[in-house]
């Protein structure tokens, strides 16, 4: 039995090299970047918000805590607390009528499909009901900008969740909605700052990218030969760039390794949950 999360998928899929980094030497940069830290308050405000709790109570304790961090570890993160501040101020205003059905939920053991032996597990950000659209899975994402309709329709997570809320509810959902929060101003007069996009279930999407979880789960935990993608795209937003390269260059990796990397904790889905509901930040 093969046991995976949405992360490990989308890492194995994205880069080897990325994948050996993050589970096999289990490491994680020391200092996270400005779009990580903005992702993982954002996340934490809107879990707050959906609970039913004050979210500036949130947003407090997480003040206290950037205020701990040295001077040079502040600026290079800039007016953080401030910009969340503002964007869960709009968005309170803004999703007043949203009706939660279940907030961070986390699952364990799900099987892709009766017959595999790749077993799921995650966290479910939000599903929610629309008196006039139904049930939506729900996926917060902080971005720079708007993925277009072609990038959503080939995410793979619409294909693993869906079918995991329909088995914890016990009803069909309608499909994903994006929850957009940009993180930078649009130079488009007319464009916001708060953006959904709806997508509807597609049964044969989510039936051929299910096939290929399954191969890729099984990919991930039995090959042991790893390469890497060398995608700019990709390493232009990796965490792991500044060891990857000096690796790659014959470099002194190690001290790269001690100096910038530390191993994770245990408490894996959480380090998780905070990387893949940060979108596409330039």
């Amino acid at each position: 039995m093969y046991e995976v999360s949405f992360s490990e998928l989308k890492t194995w899929r994205t880069c080897r090299q990325m994948y050996h980094y993050k589970y096999r030497e289990r490491l994680e940069p020391r200092l996270k970047s400005p779009a990580l830290k903005r992702g993982a308050w954002m996340h934490s405000l809107l879990e707050a918000y959906y609970k039913g709790e004050d979210w500036r109570e949130t947003h407090r304790s997480l003040v206290e805590q950037f205020d701990e961090l040295l001077e040079e570890e502040k600026e290079y993160y800039g007016d953080l607390p401030g910009e969340c501040e503002y964007l869960m101020t709009l968005y309170e205003e803004t999703y007043q009528d949203d009706k939660p059905i279940l907030v961070e939920h986390e699952f364990k053991e799900f099987p892709i499909s009766p017959s595999s032996r790749v077993l799921l597990r995650g966290r479910i950000d939000l599903v929610a009901e629309d008196p006039k659209r139904g049930i939506w899975l729900v996926e917060h994402k902080t971005a720079s900008r708007i993925p277009n309709e072609d990038e959503r329709l080939i995410n793979p997570q619409v294909a693993l969740y869906i079918p995991v809320v329909e088995r914890i509810l016990g009803t069909k959902i309608q499909g994903v909605l994006w929850n957009y929060i940009r993180t930078k101003i649009p130079k488009r007069k007319e464009a916001k700052l708060l953006e959904r996009r709806y997508l509807p279930a597609n049964e044969k999407i989510i039936s051929q990218l299910l096939r290929e979880v399954r191969i890729a789960a099984i990919e991930a935990k039995k090959l042991t030969n790893v390469y890497r993608s060398l995608h700019p795209l990709v390493c232009r937003t990796c965490g792991f760039k500044s060891l990857c390269t000096a690796e790659l260059m014959g470099l002194d990796a190690n001290f790269v390794r001690r100096a910038e990397y530390k191993l994770r904790g245990e408490d894996i889905e959480e380090n998780e949950n905070e990387k893949e509901n940060v979108g596409l930040e330039d």
